[in-house]
């Protein structure tokens, strides 16, 4: 019997907590309708929960306001309606602080308010607007006989009393606007603070980055010349190597071919030495020497080309992938000319150039110099970030043979330093391959659209490699 009693005071507490916290949480208002007859305007309003309101009336112009405490106004609510009856012209709602919905009817009528079970969100309160039923004749009282110091008496203490309401009603709403002014400034006090914080934060961790990017990229570049610097010696080395051994070569036959010519009768023809590995290397080495090589960095100028999702421009990368190259094939003797050395367009009519006038522009500088091959560097790009790959292209009129195999040779070479796909070699109908008048391709180095091969050309080791491996390509070409 005694654990039944305590079970049964554990649930009362229990369920009474319940309803306190219920009866703590703002009450939503998700509602409001009228209905309108010619004696009475009724008001209803749906609320989740039981609330305490408070009625005043207002002058200058009349209306009637009912202050709902503890309630929070749903945004789905219309906020106000023009109505049509003797009894009032508007009525208007809305959230008059953060714990106060307050409805304002336009009237000067009477109103009634009482509370309501059930509905659509299980609680209502009503609001009637009352039509002042006219007074009998019977019930108007005679003039009054009270003396007139009476009268101005009572005039005095009603005038005295809406005074003391009035100066009541000033302050309360004085000490309101002043409590919720030093909310407002508090909050934007905090607010201003927050985004100072929020600046400051961001423009440490912008510095920090931009600090070790500058170090990054310093790092890459003494990489990049250590390691220009190890190939030039190395290359050097190997040029001097291949000059003694053909020195030595050239000696040893010279005096071979003097004793040949003592121990053989007159007539006998003396075989042609075949050429050794060094001498093989060296003439290789040679193959670009006197070459004219027109390259072309695709777009430039008012035309940025494709743009990666870094923001990355293929304008950018053609011109500094071309530039490498250049160093590359002028090093190995051959004479370069470049469409563009910076970031602008080729046409000498400039960014007022039709997109067929700056494509000839490219066509006449090879052309112009009657240039051995031409090559058309640029970046691919798809809607779909995950195509990628290589691609050369050929026109197959223009020197078709040695077109495609110089697109041939590009395209594989450059697979082979940066590691794309092949997407093959392919014929095309692009302008600049089609208007040159010798063996000419259009290499797409990678997808500036895919974030992986987009960045390998971002990055300077990548521009170093592609234009390594159009470099290689080339040389397979002229070998």
């Amino acid at each position: 019997m005694k654990m039944k009693i305590t079970c049964l005071t554990l649930l009362m507490v229990a369920l009474m907590s319940v309803i306190v916290q219920a009866a703590s949480r703002p009450a939503a208002v998700q509602d409001l309708r009228y209905s309108n007859t010619k004696d009475k305007l009724r008001i209803v309003l749906d609320l989740t929960n039981t609330v305490e309101y408070k009625d005043l009336y207002l002058e200058n112009p009349s209306r009637l306001v009912v202050d709902i405490q503890n309630a929070i106004l749903s945004s789905s609510v219309q906020k106000e309606f023009k109505v049509d009856s003797p009894l009032a012209s508007r009525i208007r709602i809305g959230q008059f602080n953060p714990k106060t919905v307050r409805i304002v009817v336009e009237s000067s009528s009477e109103i009634n308010i009482f509370f309501l079970d059930g509905g659509p969100t299980g609680y209502r309160l009503v609001i009637d607007v009352l039509k002042v039923p006219t007074k009998p004749i019977s019930e108007v009282k005679p003039p009054s006989t009270q003396p007139a110091e009476d009268k101005d008496k009572a005039k005095a203490d009603a005038e005295r009393k809406a005074k003391e309401e009035k100066e009541r009603k000033a302050k309360e709403d004085a000490e309101r606007k002043a409590k919720e002014e030093k909310e407002l400034k508090a909050k934007e006090e905090a607010e201003r603070k927050a985004k100072e914080e929020k600046e400051r934060k961001a423009k440490e961790e912008a510095e920090r980055k931009a600090k070790e990017e500058k170090e990054r990229k310093a790092k890459e570049e003494k990489e990049r010349k250590a390691k220009e610097e190890k190939e030039r010696k190395a290359k050097e080395e190997k040029e001097r190597k291949a000059k003694e051994e053909k020195e030595r070569k050239a000696k040893e036959r010279e005096k071979q071919n003097s004793k040949t010519e003592k121990d053989k009768p007159s007539t006998s023809s003396t075989p042609e030495t075949p050429k050794s590995d060094v001498d093989v290397d060296l003439d290789k080495l040679m193959t670009l020497r006197g070459k004219i090589i027109v390259i072309d960095p695709g777009h430039g100028g008012n035309d940025a080309g494709a743009i990666g999702p870094s923001g990355l421009m293929e304008k950018t990368v053609t011109l500094n992938v071309a530039l490498e190259l250049e160093k590359l094939l002028v090093a190995e003797g051959a004479t370069v000319i470049m469409t563009r050395h910076t970031d602008k367009t080729v046409s000498s009519k400039g960014a007022s150039a039709s997109a067929i006038e700056e494509l000839q522009a490219r066509c006449d500088v090879a052309n112009s110099v009657k240039a051995d091959i031409f090559i058309s560097i640029h970046a691919d790009s798809f809607t779909n970030p995950s195509a990628r790959g290589t691609t050369g292209y050929y026109y197959s009129q223009t020197e078709g043979k040695k077109s495609i195999q110089l697109a041939d040779c590009i395209r594989r070479a450059l697979c082979e330093q940066i590691r794309t796909p092949s997407r093959g070699t392919k014929p095309c109908n692009f302008y600049v391959v089609k208007n040159t008048d010798m063996p000419a391709t259009l290499i797409e180095l990678a997808f500036i659209s895919n974030p992986e091969e987009e960045s390998i050309m971002g990055s300077i080791e990548g521009v170093l490699k592609c234009a390594q491996g159009i470099f290689d390509g080339i040389e397979d070409y002229f070998g």
